[in-house]
């Protein structure tokens, strides 16, 4: 697991499907904030397991700070239940790793 990795071609082009998933008929930041959430918390496995840096936790849940600008995974982290912005959250299923990994592409690509 690791929560950097090198975008090729093939990963731009399903992150755009990803992208156009979560922003369609999105007219503004919170809008497309609300759209990651829901396609975030409609393809993560949560309950999962999952990386903070370095230290095994459980992705319990998403969820978004109060203003609809940023998203956070709920974790339990060392019996303590704590909000990590997602895209610090590594996943040990691939498969679900590529919705986290689009949106981190879209947060430093627009």
């Amino acid at each position: 697991m690791g929560n950097k990795r090198l975008i090729n071609g093939r990963d731009r082009i399903l992150f755009e499907k990803i992208i156009e998933e979560a922003t369609v008929d999105c007219y503004d930041e919170y809008e497309q904030i609300s759209g990651w959430a829901c396609v975030l918390e409609d393809n993560l496995p949560v309950p999962c397991k999952c990386l903070i840096g370095k230290e095994n936790a459980i992705l319990e849940k998403i969820d978004t700070n109060s203003n609809s600008t940023e998203i956070f995974g709920i974790v339990i982290l060392n019996k303590s239940k704590i909000r990590v912005p997602i895209e610090d959250i590594s996943l040990e299923n691939l498969d679900s790793t590529k919705y986290i990994d689009a949106y981190r592409y879209w947060r430093k690509h627009g």
